[in-house]
C-alpha cells in the first residue's frame, strides 16, 4: 500500500489550513491549539498505541490519516468542527483519488472524534484517545494559560504510555507547580479519563493511570 499518510501530511493545502487555524485561535482566544503540531502529535500517539497492539502497517497508516485530517474543520471555529472536518476529509479523499480500505471507519472517526466514546470502531477510539491525551504544555495557548482548570495543562511536560500484559499504563509527567485539585475538577480532564476508559474497555485492557508515577486516584472514583 502506498503510504498516503505521508503524502497528506506533506500536502501544502493541509499545512496551510492548520496554519490558519493556529492564527485564528490566537486571534479568537482559543484555550488550546488544534493546529498542525497537534494533529501530528495525535498521529504519532495513534501509531505508537496501535503498533503496541500489533495492528498492521496499513491499518496504522489509515488511523494516522484520520488523525491528520480530524481538526481541519476548526478553520471556522471549534463549535461543530468535527462534522466540518468530516465533510472536508470526505471531499479531500475523493478529489485526490485516495483509495482506503477502511475509508468509512476513517470518516466516522473524524465525524465523531469529539464525543463518540461508545463504538467498536478502533480507529475512532484510538483517535479520540490520542486527541484527548494531547494536553501537554506545548498545546496550551497564552489565553488558555489564564483560564481556571485549563491553565493546569501548562504544567504537563510529557505523556508516557505502554501496554503490557493487558494493562494500559499512561503516565502524565507534571511540574510540581500543578494544582491537582483544580486539574481534577476541570471538565476536560473528565473527558480525558472517559477516552482512556472507553478505549481500555473495548480492547479488554486494564487502565493504569498515573501522575508523576503515582496512581491518579481521581480516575478511579
Amino acid at each position: 500500500m502506498i503510504n498516503y499518510f505521508n503524502k497528506i501530511q506533506a500536502d501544502e493545502s493541509i499545512i496551510k489550513i492548520y496554519k490558519k487555524i493556529h492564527e485564528y485561535e490566537d486571534a479568537e482566544g482559543g484555550y488550546a491549539y488544534h493546529d498542525y503540531n497537534h494533529v501530528n502529535n495525535v498521529a504519532n500517539y495513534c501509531e505508537k498505541i496501535l503498533k503496541t497492539l500489533k495492528y498492521d502497517d496499513d491499518f496504522i497508516c489509515e488511523a494516522k490519516i484520520a488523525a491528520i485530517l480530524h481538526d481541519t474543520g476548526c478553520i471556522e471555529g471549534k463549535e461543530n468542527h468535527a462534522y466540518r472536518s468530516y465533510e472536508y476529509a470526505k471531499k479531500y479523499l475523493e478529489e485526490n483519488h485516495i483509495p482506503l480500505k477502511n475509508k468509512d471507519l476513517i470518516l466516522d472517526a473524524i465525524k465523531n472524534h469529539s464525543d463518540g466514546f461508545i463504538t467498536d470502531n478502533i480507529i475512532q477510539l484510538v483517535v479520540i484517545l490520542a486527541d484527548k491525551i494531547d494536553i501537554k504544555k506545548s498545546r496550551i495557548s497564552e489565553i488558555g494559560k489564564q483560564v481556571e482548570g485549563n491553565r493546569q495543562y501548562q504544567y504537563i511536560d510529557d505523556i508516557q504510555f505502554e501496554i503490557e500484559k493487558n494493562n494500559f499504563y499512561i503516565n502524565f509527567i507534571c511540574d510540581q507547580e500543578i494544582n491537582l485539585e483544580e486539574l481534577n475538577n476541570y471538565y476536560f480532564t473528565k473527558k480525558v479519563f472517559k477516552a482512556i476508559q472507553s478505549f481500555s474497555n473495548q480492547l479488554n485492557l486494564s487502565p493504569k493511570v498515573l501522575i508523576n508515577n503515582n496512581i491518579w486516584t481521581e480516575f478511579y472514583k
